[in-house]
């Protein structure tokens, strides 16, 4: 039986190479965006430590220098908090595209898959009926060779018991 070969094998290839680029993409978007919501926590940690350290300061003798202090840089961390979340929103943008991309590569690699299983069945249909039209054709042969054997052997029986009849009637 000859071996299946996908004519379009390497069309299939390149687009599994293209959906591996397009998962790791997402990859990296992912990441970005993990990196950037780590840092969000951290901002938010740092300005809620920072609200402790100010609550802290409010007891007793009042500094307003270090309070300003205080305020500036919680005012700093908020800023920074709040421009890691429109960055966040931004990454949503690109991770939503990348997501999308992901998918009709896919897609496109299942279309090429699908069509080499159909192929693969209509090459197995096709060299199962060569098979089996070989059989058939060796059992035909099989037969008239039979038949003839079985023809001879009548004949050659029959010509032996027409000359043992002569033999006895002499």
């Amino acid at each position: 039986m000859p071996r299946f070969r996908f004519a379009l094998q390497r069309v299939l290839d390149l687009r599994l190479r293209e959906e591996e680029a397009r998962r790791l993409a997402l990859a990296g978007v992912e990441g970005q965006r993990r990196m950037l919501e780590d840092s969000l926590r951290t901002r938010q940690v740092e300005i809620s430590a920072g609200r402790d350290e100010w609550r802290r300061q409010l007891v007793g003798e009042i500094d307003p220098a270090a309070l300003r202090h205080h305020s500036g840089a919680s005012l700093g961390l908020m800023r920074k908090a709040q421009r890691t979340v429109l960055e966040i929103a931004g990454l949503e943008k690109q991770l939503a595209r990348a997501k999308a991309d992901l998918v009709e590569a896919a897609r496109r690699r299942r279309v090429l898959e699908i069509l080499r299983e159909q192929r693969l069945l209509a090459h197995r249909a096709k060299e199962d009926h060569k098979e089996r039209d070989q059989l058939d054709e060796f059992a035909q042969s099989a037969a008239r060779r039979r038949a003839e054997e079985d023809a001879i052997a009548e004949e050659s029986a029959m010509q032996s018991s027409g000359s043992a009849r002569h033999g006895a009637s002499r």
